[in-house]
């Protein structure tokens, strides 16, 4: 009887170790736990302004290996390195002038997050032929903006910011301010940080 009530308790004790390690592997940092922390990161139509309510590219995320990572004309090199997922929606005006892109990277720590962001400070702050940084208030642990110089994409402004193991980027197209961030992409800004602060 006693061997019974120990093989028991030794089978119960594996139960809940082999459900400790299921559990763990669904945080943010694993590439499963990655991709829903994006997905539930994207905002919801809801949740966006009322000129930007139409749909062009609906929420969604996948587990993205750092092998992966691809070279991206618009990103600084690496820029997903060490990442385990990556998410992205699209939102626009019913008359196509204005359009928002929210794209966000999860990585496997912070210390990894910080490591990419310093990436984007050096993109955006070391190429003044192709960008200039913009003056904004700072979100997250950490954020810069900035658009391109090339007068055809004057309009379309870009911040990029970073809480705890993620990096959101928020793309505003259809801008009319050209030496300071627009009041719609720090509002988009700000709830989007809201999203990463929330699941971080």
């Amino acid at each position: 009887m006693r061997f019974g009530m120990r093989q028991k308790a030794q089978w119960v004790g594996a139960g809940v170790l082999a459900m400790s390690f299921a559990l763990a592997g669904c945080g943010s940092g694993s590439k499963l736990g990655g991709a829903q922390a994006a997905e539930d990161i994207l905002p919801p139509r809801e949740s966006m302004p009322t000129e930007l309510r139409t749909v062009t590219d609906k929420p969604s995320s996948r587990a993205k290996a750092p092998k992966k990572c691809s070279v991206a004309p618009d990103k600084p090199s690496g820029w997903c390195k060490e990442a385990v997922a990556v998410g992205h929606a699209e939102y626009g005006s019913s008359d196509r002038s204005k359009s928002a892109r929210f794209e966000v990277v999860v990585y496997r720590s912070e210390y990894t997050a910080k490591k990419a962001f310093r990436k984007w400070e050096s993109y955006a702050q070391s190429s003044p032929t192709k960008y200039r940084t913009l003056k904004a208030e700072t979100f997250g642990s950490g954020s810069v903006a900035f658009v391109e110089v090339d007068p055809a994409y004057k309009d379309n402004q870009e911040l990029v910011i970073r809480e705890a193991n993620f990096i959101g980027t928020v793309r505003y197209d259809g801008s009319r301010v050209q030496n300071a961030a627009d009041p719609t992409l720090l509002k988009l800004s700000k709830m989007f940080t809201e999203r990463m602060r929330q699941e971080g």
